[in-house]
């Protein structure tokens, strides 16, 4: 006897998190050879002129020290961006569960409930990072 009707595999609940690790792996492919660029990124320019770090500042270095498997180090340059490598990881196994599970899409108004929260967190997230960084960046 079957427990209920079958589900269908729905590639729509991985699309958001597959294209957001691709974009961070692509990043860190980045970070990797970023000595070898012909091309480096220009100093930030909000800290040239109000001489406070921006919420991004310390990002690259923080990149680069992931990929060279140094992990504290990447937090102590910027938290935000080592917490983003992690959650985007997990966003995208959770992705490849619920494909594998065939866990349909969230209706429209929880899908608006669930953004409003992640914004709330991510505001709250950036807004601590960025002290952090006035603080302790050097």
């Amino acid at each position: 006897m079957s427990d209920g009707p079958s589900r269908r595999r729905r590639v729509e609940v991985l699309v958001a998190p597959l294209v957001t690790f691709a974009a961070v792996v692509g990043l860190l492919i980045a970070a990797r050879y970023y000595e070898r660029l012909p091309f480096q990124a220009p100093s930030c320019g909000f800290r040239t002129v109000l001489g406070l770090p921006c919420v991004g500042c310390g990002g690259t270095r923080a990149m680069m020290a992931l990929v060279s498997g140094r992990p504290f180090e990447a937090v102590r340059y910027n938290p935000a961006v080592a917490i983003g490598v992690l959650v985007s990881a997990l966003w995208a196994v959770a992705g490849i569960w619920n494909y594998r599970r065939g866990k349909a899409p969230l209706s429209v108004p929880e899908q608006n409930r669930r953004i409003k929260r992640i914004a709330l967190i991510a505001l709250a997230v950036l807004t601590t990072n960025w002290i952090y960084l006035i603080l302790f960046l050097k």
